[in-house]
């Protein structure tokens, strides 16, 4: 999720939602009441007895209901219309919002945005990680460390390299290279979330930087981009070709796999410290005892209002207990070991007596029959 301030008073916050996991994120500091304005679709009729069209405009509704969309990743914001078009006669009519990846809106909170709201979207944004990125060509080079929410310049300097035939050209980019692998390498033993390297850049010379950071870091990825120049520019260029949001996204699926793996491991040497099923997560979570929870994407959208409602609270739950939510996309690769686990599976912090052996077929297809027919 990316988000920021618009006024002075911290009432007013702009969210673009990237994936499902900042769907649960909005939902869960939303509430009543909130003005929220975004880009929507809705029929309207352009004259009296004519047929309804439905047209885009951008509206502005009051929260009061929210809920996730059956068989679709989306959310859907209901609420009263306070703004928009005033040709439409719209203005206090009921609307629904639906919120998906890529959506942008701003919400407006008369009282202002808590700390503890605001704590919690920077930690989980931080959560995500980082990707560091590496602009180089022969005049200028630029380093920069990119995360979901942005990215920010650590380093930009020009390069003197003289030209071909200079006698001290091969010293010259002999020393800016040592210079950028030395730089690279202080900001990674900085900064402790970075999971891959990009480095990008005209000609060859990108290639000669790689060699050389990789020699002396081999724990992370390292991949190369080509773009028109180095510098701040070459940055810039890098972040919008999609390299950087690839890898983080590479990662946080790494990490859902990871988890679902260590549960089945915990599973079959110690299976009084995993939930399982809706029920057994449910009791867990309402006395603190969930460190992680995962969940298939499928069960936040099921059509059950009433279970739908249950699961909510399991995950509200362990998040007020200080827990990790980690939602699995059902087009993985993983999707169906966790749907043979009843679509949720908690790692405990403490045992709980349950009988695993009546973990039953009916048992592993709660909450999704209707889902998966």
């Amino acid at each position: 999720m990316k988000y920021e301030f618009i006024d002075n008073k911290k009432t007013v916050l702009k969210i673009k939602i990237e994936n499902i996991d900042d769907l649960w994120l909005l939902y869960t500091i939303l509430q009543k009441g909130d003005l929220i304005t975004m880009k929507t679709l809705r029929d309207v009729k352009q004259s009296e007895g004519g047929k309804s069209r439905r047209l885009p405009m951008t509206l502005t509704i009051s929260l009061s209901h929210m809920e996730f969309q059956p068989f679709t990743n989306k959310l859907r914001i209901r609420g009263i219309v306070k703004e928009g078009p005033d040709k439409f006669g719209i203005l206090g009519s009921h609307h629904t919002l639906s919120v998906g990846e890529g959506d942008e809106l701003i919400v407006f909170r008369e009282e202002g945005w808590d700390q503890s709201t605001i704590k919690r979207m920077e930690k989980y944004k931080k959560s995500f990680g980082s990707v560091l990125i590496v602009a180089v060509d022969y005049d200028e080079y630029s380093i920069a460390l990119f995360r979901r929410q942005g990215y920010k310049i650590l380093v930009s300097n020009d390069l003197h390299i003289p030209g071909k035939g200079d006698e001290s050209r091969e010293k010259a980019i002999t020393e800016a290279i040592n210079e950028i692998a030395s730089l690279v390498l202080s900001i990674i033993n900085r900064e402790k979330d970075i999971f891959g390297i990009v480095i990008s850049g005209p000609g060859f010379f990108k290639e000669v930087v790689s060699e050389a950071i990789k020699n002396s870091i081999n724990k992370l990825t390292i991949v190369l981009e080509n773009t028109s120049m180095g510098g701040v520019y070459g940055i810039k260029e890098t972040i919008a070709k999609g390299k950087p949001t690839e890898i983080l996204k590479d990662e946080e699926l790494k990490k859902s796999l990871q988890l679902l793996e260590n549960i089945l491991i915990k599973l079959s040497v110690k299976p009084e410290q995993v939930a399982i099923g809706l029920e057994e997560c449910k009791n867990a979570s309402e006395i603190g005892a969930v460190s992680d929870i995962l969940i298939l994407d499928e069960l936040l959208s099921n059509q059950d209002l009433e279970r739908r409602k249950e699961i909510e609270e399991v995950l509200n739950n362990v998040e007020s207990f200080g827990g990790r939510v980690v939602i699995l996309p059902s087009c993985s690769e993983a999707s169906e070991k966790l749907y043979g686990l009843g679509s949720i599976v908690c790692l405990l912090r403490f045992p709980i007596s349950t009988n695993k052996a009546d973990f039953s077929s009916s048992t592993k297809n709660e909450g999704l029959s209707s889902s998966r027919e």
